[in-house]
């Protein structure tokens, strides 16, 4: 049909032999009757040279990863009373909260922020805003609360930001506290995981102020 309609003859070999070897690439390969396949979490070339070992045998590897995407953003499993990572801390008068990271022990970084109060010392947001409107705060157990359990690091940022985002939208944030730039990937998140704010004040909220908040630089 090609020849008939005036297609040169070598166009069509060509294009005959590209066809049969696309063909042949996506043919399916046959499996050895007794061949198994073993995962391996892959973490390091280390892991490379061990499952180099098996290239002639009849045992196949695959890779798999610990670190996913779900494992991120889900919820820690344990709750670890003096883990680091990202906490709140409540203002009982206010009902309001603040945001603050540690690298440490989240009861070394409470007992900090008590100190500050204690002796007048406006080091941190929280501090700042017990001492200037005259506010109450409460025990460790009805104050401090352990947002997520992480290391020092960027990824400790981002969790930070995150949940500041979440209770300024919903008006649970203390106004001392300063706001970045808004991310709407952070409102995706908060969309499809449940948050561990007090759901009755979180329904009565409503989201006045969505612009950035800017202070004297204390956090």
């Amino acid at each position: 049909m090609a020849i008939s309609n005036g297609f040169p003859e070598k166009i069509i070999h060509n294009l005959k032999e590209k066809l049969t070897h696309k063909k042949e690439t996506l043919r399916p390969i046959a499996t050895e009757p007794n061949q198994k396949w073993v995962p391996f979490t892959f973490f390091g070339p280390a892991v490379r040279k061990i499952t180099n070992l098996f290239k002639n045998s009849s045992i196949k590897i695959v890779f798999s990863t610990t670190n996913t995407i779900q494992k991120q953003l889900s919820r820690n499993p344990y709750n670890q009373q003096n883990s680091s990572g990202i906490y709140s801390l409540k203002c009982n008068t206010y009902n309001k909260k603040y945001v603050g990271q540690t690298g440490r022990g989240i009861d070394t970084r409470y007992k900090e922020h008590i100190r500050y109060i204690k002796t007048n010392n406006p080091q941190s947001a929280y501090a700042i805003h017990i001492l200037q409107n005259r506010h109450e705060y409460g025990p460790k157990n009805e104050t401090l609360q352990l947002l997520k359990a992480c290391k020092k690091g960027s990824q400790m940022n981002c969790w930070e930001t995150m949940h500041i985002q979440h209770l300024h939208q919903r008006d649970l944030l203390i106004t001392e506290q300063q706001v970045s730039e808004l991310n709407p990937l952070f409102s995706y998140i908060d969309d499809t995981e449940p948050r561990q704010y007090n759901s009755s004040t979180v329904a009565n909220a409503t989201v006045r102020n969505t612009q950035p908040q800017t202070n004297s630089g204390v956090t």
